[in-house]
């Protein structure tokens, strides 16, 4: 039976690191911030229990005890005994992987990630924005949590219900708790909270009985032994001054021939290693490369104590060596910041700049045509009115998109004469401005229409001239939305193949998201309660149009059973809803409780669509938010399925039989009554 005093560090490969003092090995213990110590090898990298506890039976201490004695200290004597050169791979292989795997660094270094993490975890638990992030809440893909939880437990609860209904009802029930997610909030952060403070608690005994568990089954891993053997070992020998510490962790490893950057090897994935390093003796270093290696012997020891994690052994305690020791820990503590750094746990920051609608934007004032139609109307004055209103900071990046800003008496008619195809709906929403876009071999490219009369308003500095003036800016906004698209999402995908309902709502989406930066850009600022009231009466008008508009689609699919007629009219209606839900939630940049107690909203309440409203404005400003980071379209999908959520509330379900395909389901009135229910429970 093994003592209970169990060397993690052997004492075998510690006494190359020391001077023998009679059958005792003295050597120097450097830990991170302490004044080194001299100790007996006996006492130094040892613990009670460490590995496992005395036994009948034979314990895990037992076997390292044999493997040891039987194995490693014969390998490790015949390293330290080679002369400089080529080394058997077999062997060294051996030695690393087994050396590395058994330390209490690898614990320490793990015990310290899951610490940190989850400390990570808690703070991001205490923000509902934050936790939307950690939790997956927004997100559509089929691996996330969120996602998955919500599909497990459908396929459990309705496994004899068609596929698309399934499919259907999976989608009802991820929007509902995307919806409430900020009532759920408080109870569910103070349950995850209460586990993690258990699961903190708990972590040292998992990691050990973790690492016991590997280290039974293997005392050296057969895969990372194989990946080693592939590479040509040597023995590296120095005179003096220079002589080698042991680090905690043993060995090194670096993804480079240079070996410029060196980190734990136990830390490393096997595929990215290029070379390790391990010293054997205080005057010799096991040294394995994919190719030639190119070692700066002289630096070694400060990288030794960079990638330990608590202390050193050292043969002496001179001043270069104790200048090394202060930098024990600052690898592992890099280590364990990026892991931190990965989890996309925070939230956007909404007071990081008093002007955010500016900040990150181009500021050098772009020069665009502007083109009168009738040319009778152009005038200095008008001309001046327009271009000054064209120099804020903020449009600068859209502007460059712009080929000319048309003012014209009739935009439908000027659109037409450009060979512009526009129906009844198209024509009325041109009306009074509009972005129109070209896709272009290097983008999209813009024309910015605007009214003759809004322009007059402005120049002559009208009572309504703020609002004028709104409204030509809004145009120049949704140029800046296209080229920020068009610049941070890679054009393969935005073009790639895609199921035809994602392909209409993503099409929607930058329509409605195009209205949106518009209204936050238009420059109008905090609308007073005067002008405020009479957003609230124009979006009432369009909620009602809108709301007849689908209703009858409803009823046309009833009575007709017409698919291609219905689904075209609830489209069009929902996508006018759309944009001009989003251009009233840009009307108070982002202060979206001013819509608590208005009209329109008491309308969409009624309709099951009031916590549908707070979050469609929470996704659009988060979209607007983070309109520097774009790297995909994973957003403007996400934005696009509000179009089903909001058709649910009319008894449409829409789903695809086949990708090519958009099928429409029409509730009963008793059904369409119980899922009302349900949205608003």
């Amino acid at each position: 039976m093994a003592g209970r005093k169990q060397h993690f560090i052997p004492q075998a490969l510690q006494r190359g690191f020391g001077v023998a003092k009679g059958k005792k090995t003295q050597v120097y213990v450097f830990r991170k911030g302490l004044e080194p110590y001299h100790s007996s090898t006996e006492g130094v990298a040892a613990q009670r229990d460490f590995y496992s506890e005395p036994s009948d039976e034979q314990s895990l201490d037992d076997k390292i005890t044999t493997y040891e004695r039987t194995v490693l200290a014969p390998a490790v004597a015949a390293l330290r005994e080679a002369p400089a050169g080529p080394i058997d791979s077999h062997v060294a292989a051996a030695v690393v992987v087994h050396l590395s795997i058994r330390s209490a660094f690898l614990r320490g270094s793990f015990s310290a990630a899951a610490t940190e993490m989850l400390d990570h975890f808690a703070d991001a638990m205490r923000s509902d924005q934050t936790a939307r992030a950690l939790l997956e809440v927004d997100s559509l893909k089929a691996e996330s949590t969120l996602v998955k939880l919500i599909g497990e437990e459908i396929l459990s609860q309705f496994g004899a219900v068609p596929e698309s209904v399934r499919n259907a009802l999976a989608k009802l029930v991820h929007f509902r708790a995307r919806e409430k997610f900020p009532q759920m909030f408080p109870d569910l952060v103070a349950m995850l909270l209460q586990q993690l403070g258990m699961l903190l608690e708990n972590i040292p005994e998992l990691i050990v009985s973790g690492h016991s568990k590997a280290l039974d089954s293997d005392m050296a891993p057969a895969l990372r032994v194989e990946r080693l053997k592939t590479m040509n070992w040597q023995i590296v020998e120095a005179g003096p001054p220079i002589h080698f510490v042991l680090p905690d962790c043993l060995a090194v490893g670096s993804k480079t021939s240079d070996f410029q950057k060196l980190e734990p090897y136990s830390l490393l994935n096997d595929d990215e290693l290029a070379g390790v390093v391990m010293p054997v003796c205080s005057s010799k270093v096991l040294v394995g490369c994919l190719s030639n290696p190119e070692l700066d012997v002289a630096s070694l020891n400060r990288s030794f104590a960079q990638c330990s994690l608590d202390f050193f052994i050292s043969s002496q305690a001179d001043a270069q060596t104790a200048e090394a020791a202060q930098f024990i820990g600052s690898t592992v503590s890099k280590y364990v910041d990026c892991l931190v750094e990965k989890q996309a746990f925070v939230a956007p920051d909404r007071n990081a700049s008093e002007s955010p609608e500016t900040e990150g934007w181009a500021q050098e004032p772009v020069k665009v045509p502007i083109k009168f139609e009738p040319s009778s109307r152009k005038n200095g004055k008008a001309q001046a009115a327009v271009r000054s209103l064209m120099n804020a900071p903020e449009l600068q990046v859209g502007l460059r998109t712009v080929e000319a800003i048309v003012v014209a008496d009739n935009i439908v008619r000027s659109l037409h004469q450009r060979g512009v195809a526009l129906n009844d709906y198209t024509a009325q929403v041109v009306r009074l401005g509009t972005c129109h876009t070209t896709e272009t071999s290097d983008g999209v490219s813009c024309q910015l229409f605007i009214t003759t009369e809004a322009v007059k308003l402005v120049a002559k500095n009208h009572p309504l001239a703020r609002a004028a003036a709104a409204l030509i800016r809004h145009q120049a906004g949704r140029a800046v939305y296209y080229a920020t698209v068009v610049a941070k999402i890679p054009k393969e995908a935005l073009q790639r193949q895609r199921p035809l309902l994602e392909a209409v709502g993503l099409r929607i989406a930058h329509f409605f998201c195009s209205h949106y930066f518009g209204g936050r850009l238009s420059g109008i600022g905090r609308s007073s309660d005067e002008e405020f009231a009479a957003t609230d009466g124009l979006y009432s008008q369009t909620l009602a149009g809108c709301v007849q508009g689908v209703t009858s689609a409803r009823l046309h699919f009833i009575e007709h059973r017409d698919v291609d007629v219905a689904l075209g009219q609830a489209l069009g209606h929902v996508e006018q809803l759309l944009c001009a839900t989003a251009n009233a939630c840009a009307t108070t940049g982002g202060e979206v409780d001013r819509w608590k107690a208005s009209k329109s909203v008491e309308t969409l309440r009624a309709l099951s669509l009031g916590d549908w409203f707070d979050l469609f404005a929470l996704d659009l400003e988060r979209f607007f938010d983070s309109r520097e980071r774009l790297a995909g379209d994973n957003d403007l999908v996400l934005l696009g399925s509000h179009i089903e959520r909001v058709l649910w509330s009319f008894g449409i379900v829409l789903s695809t039989p086949t990708p090519e395909q958009i099928w429409m389901d029409v509730l009963a009135d008793e059904q369409l009554e119980n899922t009302r229910l349900m949205l608003m429970a």
